[in-house]
């Protein structure tokens, strides 16, 4: 007898497109709970006569974070997608990577794995294991236009793919002039306080310049403030740039809901590397001795699921899932890249 083996076809999906964008180790705390009070009045003398303070201090926790990121909350969250990683409604998401911080985190989201036997600093190394971006250019048959990976940290030209020129990265300090040479010029001469990360104002631009100008099929972005204004202490600083990440996924929300390319074809994927410490010691902080670092937050808006607002009681979802999500999102396998990378999120499908 002849057995005849067939493998199903991919499930169907209205997804075509997908974006995912990382806001660099943003706290839960803020996520859900916006300007944290009690933090920041131990962070300042005389918190409440700070200018922060009186433009997002609130009575409860939803209507502090509704004042921080008023589009994710009051439209996107509410009318477009879902969130997981309030551990208060009994949601958790983790990193499987024990370093907790950014190379290994950015690592585990591309490729799908933690590997942290050989992803062990942030240095600039070249990352030896292909990421999903390459996945689907293969899969796909993208030019090298259709897949891009727009981020402020120089870092990612190494973290994004084993081949730097598979498709076009654009990360830190670099000139992108296709996105005008003017504002290009301009990130030279307005200079962040660190030497690795440009402002994520022409991160963000230089991505929606590309996005309109060549309609990428998979696209990243890498917004980076969230992190280094907390890495120097500076609360004010770090909470004024989740408040333009906010504005920036306004405006990539309403790009992707009008235009004709993207309208209820796409699918937007937001989280992050890392977590943070919580207390007044450590809140700037992470890595293997901040374990409360590995609490992170992913947002989902899909027109392939249902799903609305906070989940609550509901099973644990990893980091190193992100790849495999995704993939089936553009109805793809990823295990057929790496069958020990993270499973999809079941939920996101199951609705």
């Amino acid at each position: 007898m002849l057995l005849v083996f067939v493998c199903p076809a991919p499930a169907r999906t209205k997804t075509e497109n997908v974006i995912v964008v990382t806001l660099d180790g943003a706290r839960i705390q803020e996520i859900f709970g916006g300007l944290d009070e009690q933090l920041y009045k131990k962070i300042y003398k005389n918190a409440e006569s700070r200018l922060t303070f009186k433009q997002y201090s609130a009575p409860n926790a939803t209507s502090r974070r509704e004042k921080l990121m008023p589009f994710f909350w009051t439209r996107l969250m509410r009318d477009f997608g879902s969130i997981a990683g309030n551990r208060e409604l009994g949601s958790e998401v983790k990193t499987t990577n024990n370093l907790l911080f950014s190379y290994p985190g950015y690592s585990e989201i591309l490729t799908g794995r933690a590997r942290d036997d050989v992803i062990n600093s942030n240095d600039r190394i070249q990352n030896r294991f292909p990421s999903f971006l390459q996945f689907l250019q293969r899969k796909m048959r993208l030019n090298h236009d259709q897949v891009a990976l727009f981020a402020s940290w120089n870092v990612f030209n190494e973290i994004a793919a084993t081949d730097k020129d598979a498709f076009e990265i654009n990360a830190g300090y670099e000139r992108f002039d296709t996105g005008g040479k003017a504002l290009s010029d301009a990130q030279f001469e307005t200079p962040t306080p660190w030497d690795s990360v440009r402002h994520d104002f022409y991160t963000f631009r230089f991505a929606m310049s590309h996005l309109t100008k060549h309609s990428p099929r998979v696209l990243y972005i890498g917004l980076g403030e969230t992190d280094d204004w907390a890495h120097d202490e500076n609360y004010d600083r770090m909470i004024d740039a989740l408040r333009r990440s906010d504005n920036y996924l306004k405006e990539l929300w309403e790009f992707v809901g009008t235009d004709p390319r993207y309208k209820d074809k796409t699918s937007v994927i937001i989280t992050v590397d890392h977590g943070r410490g919580k207390t007044e010691n450590d809140w700037d902080k992470h890595g293997e001795d901040v374990p409360e670092a590995r609490w992170i937050w992913m947002a989902f808006a899909s027109p392939d699921s249902k799903l609305r607002g906070e989940w609550s009681k509901s099973d644990t979802i990893y980091q190193n899932q992100v790849a495999a999500t995704v993939t089936k999102l553009l109805g793809f396998d990823y295990s057929e890249q790496d069958p020990s990378a993270g499973r999809p999120i079941d939920r996101i499908f199951s609705n």
